[in-house]
């Protein structure tokens, strides 16, 4: 009787191109499948987003209606008044010293 032969070990390309061809064997016979679910994903995944889109437009065209005048208030109200004399001219600039943001050490 003969001793059977041992497999020769398989290197990582030939393990990686058994799981390509299998992965694409897969997806090949899960085609079918994937035709028949999507009614099934229209139905429950699409329709569903587009009427809560439909409800939740004109909710927000309220919402901002309603909250868009505070907030410009608010805005309007925070925002820095203009000082009541003119800028200083290039001349005025010359005659006063320049601010340092350094403070000198005492």
């Amino acid at each position: 009787m003969k001793p059977t032969p041992e497999p020769s070990q398989s290197t990582f390309g030939e393990m990686l191109e058994e799981v390509i061809d299998l992965s694409t064997g897969f997806g090949v016979a899960m085609m079918p499948v994937l035709l028949l679910a999507m009614p099934g994903i229209v139905l429950c995944v699409v329709l569903p987003a587009i009427l809560l889109f439909a409800l939740a437009a004109p909710l927000a065209v309220i919402g901002a209606l309603i909250a868009g005048p505070f907030l410009l208030a608010r805005r309007l109200r925070r925002r820095p008044r203009r000082p009541d004399r003119p800028p200083a001219s290039r001349a005025d600039s010359a005659l006063r010293p320049a601010r340092s943001a350094i403070t000198p050490i005492r």
